[in-house]
């Protein structure tokens, strides 16, 4: 404005005294341009003000309202902004009358903290009035929806309510699509990540291929994300399970399926190569696959390290191990060692034969070989329990 109306001076004045006033129009654009940097300034302090005082807010609340500790608080105030407290005020009351304690309400706003935005009359309640409807007792909706809190984010009519129609429909009784709902392993995490119409000609696909129905209910009740996917993929993915040597109707075929498609191409072909550096060929590591299908979801520094030891210092055969890979889904520290140690300690006393079977050893339950293997040899070897336990430092 200041240098507009300058300009308008020089035109009213003559040509010779026009140039005396060019250091107006000079200072007038740096006077200008400074009151706009003290507004601008001032505006930018003011929103930044608003800012740090609504995340103070949001701590605040969120500490005091909803028992969330001051730590995970403070990070959560980053995604989401609170204005004042009559909405969530309105979401804790109706979530309160279903039964949440503050664990509850807590441990849901550690993952979706926008649930305190949402709203209660519209949007929340007939959500959890529909989990009723079905058979959720008002006790097992807090953990169900602490389980699946990604369910709040969907839509009650376009997904919620077709998603437990189609589970009912495939496993024909309302009780097993509730529990399959429920289970916080189906990994309802995006509503984009499932189409519901694909579960029909999908669990079609297995029922041709053989697979029983109660085949079809672990699979849904383990994962039921997999039956929703793309249906030319979760062909595919069949057709190559198929291809290792396991038929549909054996029960490690769900197993298999689960693995593979958490998988891809280059994953495998790298877990081949692992086990092949390891010592098995192709062959013995498809031939393990089939009896355990989990193998081929180990890590890579799991897969050497356990292999290493049961070669170098248990000695055993790779067909050994081929022959029960079961024992490579067992912990190093908490099983395989300590009970190694154990073995070790009583062959050296005669105590126990050197042809035992170790993966027998292994994979006993924990009674057995406390029962068998320590309490039966105490009076022989008197601190044989301490060892076991590792109070003896006989392993780390």
């Amino acid at each position: 404005m200041l240098t507009f109306l300058i300009a308008r001076l020089s035109l009213s004045f003559p040509s010779g005294t026009r140039s005396q006033l060019g250091f107006l129009r000079l200072n007038a654009y740096h006077i200008s341009y400074s009151f706009s940097s003290v507004v601008k300034s001032s505006e930018s302090n003011h929103s930044g003000q608003n800012r740090v005082e609504s995340e103070s807010f949001t701590v605040s609340y969120l500490v005091n309202s909803c028992a969330v500790s001051a730590r995970d608080a403070e990070r959560l105030s980053k995604r989401v902004k609170l204005k004042d407290p009559d909405k969530p005020d309105s979401v804790l009351q109706l979530l309160r009358s279903y039964e949440f304690s503050d664990t509850h309400i807590s441990k849901v706003l550690k993952y979706y903290p926008r649930l305190l935005l949402a709203k209660p009359e519209s949007n929340l309640l007939p959500k959890l009035r529909f989990f009723q409807s079905i058979g959720f007792s008002a006790s097992e909706i807090p953990e169900f929806v602490c389980s699946n809190y990604k369910l709040l984010t969907f839509s009650l009519e376009k997904h919620i309510i077709p998603l437990y129609e189609a589970l009912k429909s495939v496993l024909g009784d309302p009780v097993k699509a509730r529990r399959c709902l429920k289970s916080s392993r189906s990994r309802w995490r995006d509503r984009h990540s499932y189409v519901v119409t694909n579960i029909f000609p999908n669990i079609k696909v297995l029922r041709d291929e053989g697979m029983p129905q109660s085949s079809v209910n672990s699979l849904l009740s383990r994962r039921a994300n997999v039956a929703f996917m793309n249906r030319s993929l979760f062909v595919e993915y069949v057709k190559f399970v198929k291809e290792t040597g396991i038929e549909p109707s054996k029960a490690a075929f769900v197993e298999a399926l689960l693995v593979v498609t958490q998988l891809s191409k280059c994953t495998w072909e790298l877990k081949l190569d692992i086990f092949e550096r390891c010592g098995w060929s192709r062959d013995v590591t498809l031939l393990a696959f089939r009896k355990f299908p989990k193998i081929m979801g180990m890590s890579e520094k799991k897969i050497t390290s356990i292999m290493k030891f049961f070669i170098d210092e248990m000695g055993l055969r790779l067909e050994d191990i081929a022959g029960c890979p079961t024992i490579l889904s067992y912990s190093m520290k908490q099983r395989i060692v300590p009970r190694w140690s154990v073995v070790k300690i009583l062959r050296t006393k005669d105590l126990i034969k050197e042809s035992l079977s170790v993966n027998f050893v292994i994979i006993m339950s924990e009674k057995k070989f406390l029962d068998n293997f320590v309490f039966k040899f105490q009076e022989n070897v008197p601190r044989l329990l301490e060892i076991y336990r590792g109070e003896l430092g006989f392993f780390s």
